[in-house]
Parts: structure tokens; C-alpha cells; sequence
């Protein structure tokens, strides 16, 4: 929850520009497509399914490469890294990394699912970037309209209704 809070937040309270940075998000919706489509494609077993090693939490038996919570967090990190933004970028890393070692070591992924994680993350964050160089400026302006009129306009009449 830490990604889409972090979003809301730079959309709420950033500039244009910093609207612009949150639509690089897009990257996350890229990137799950991808895992969908993966696991559609060429569904693999999870190690406590095979069997393989021990299974310390439950989880369902749904494909398991790539992983989806290190892909969101590798992408994550991989947009922020394009956007230049070296702090964030080593954070999300690095709990990427934690993620990625927790699910191994709790026996649901092989650590080839990280890797791949890792890997389409890269892809997504770089399809991304090239949606943004055609379509940001105008994906911003319709996503500010949209806020403008779904959110911020209803919040201020609803304090002011109050007043």
C-alpha cells in the first residue's frame, strides 16, 4: 500500500510537473499486464507445489513467475530511477530486495521469479518513459481535469457546505 499512498500523495499536494512524475506509474499497470499475461501464457508451479523445500506461510497455488509484489516494487524503484530520483530509487530497491528474499526464503517463489520480476520491471518503467515523451503531457492535463472535477471540486463543496 506504501506505492499507491506515496502516489495519491504526490498527485494531491505536487505541481504539474511533480503530476507528471506520478503518471510514470503507468509503468506499474504495464508491468502487471505483463505478469498476467505470463502467467497466462506459460503458467509455473510454486515450489511447495512441486514439492520443494518448505511452504512457512499458505498461499494459493497461483502462477509464480514473476512475482507480482517484487514486480510492483521493482518497478517502482525502476521509475524512480529514470526520474533521477537516486534516494527513492536505493529505498524501493532495497525493500524490493527484502521482498524478493522473504518470498524465497518463505518457500513461494524460486529465486529465477525475482530475477524476472526485476527484468520486466526494467521493460515496463522503459515503455513508460516512452509513453511519456509522446502522451505525458496531454495523460497529465486529462488526469488534472479528471481530479479536478471527480475530487477536488466535490471535497470543496462538501467544506464548504459545512461552513
Amino acid at each position: 500500500m506504501v506505492i499507491p499512498c506515496h502516489l495519491a500523495l504526490l498527485w494531491i499536494t505536487g505541481t504539474h510537473d511533480v503530476r507528471r512524475q506520478a503518471i510514470l506509474a503507468i509503468a506499474l499497470l504495464l508491468a502487471a499486464l505483463a505478469s498476467f499475461a505470463i502467467g497466462m501464457i506459460v503458467p509455473t508451479q510454486r515450489p511447495f507445489l512441486i514439492p520443494l523445500g518448505n511452504q512457512l506461510i499458505e498461499h494459493r497455488g497461483s502462477p509464480s513467475f514473476p512475482s507480482n509484489h517484487g514486480l510492483a516494487m521493482f518497478t517502482y524503484a525502476a521509475v524512480m530511477l529514470a526520474l533521477r530520483h537516486w534516494c527513492h530509487a536505493l529505498c524501493i530497491g532495497c525493500a524490493g530486495l527484502i521482498v524478493a528474499w522473504s518470498h524465497v526464503y518463505l518457500g513461494i517463489h524460486f529465486p529465477l521469479d525475482m530475477f524476472g520480476a526485476m527484468v520486466i520491471a526494467a521493460g515496463a518503467a522503459c515503455l513508460a518513459i516512452l509513453i511519456d515523451r509522446r502522451l505525458g503531457r496531454n495523460l497529465t492535463s486529462a488526469g488534472e481535469r479528471l481530479f479536478e472535477q471527480a475530487v477536488a471540486r466535490p471535497a470543496a463543496w462538501m467544506i464548504r457546505g459545512r461552513g
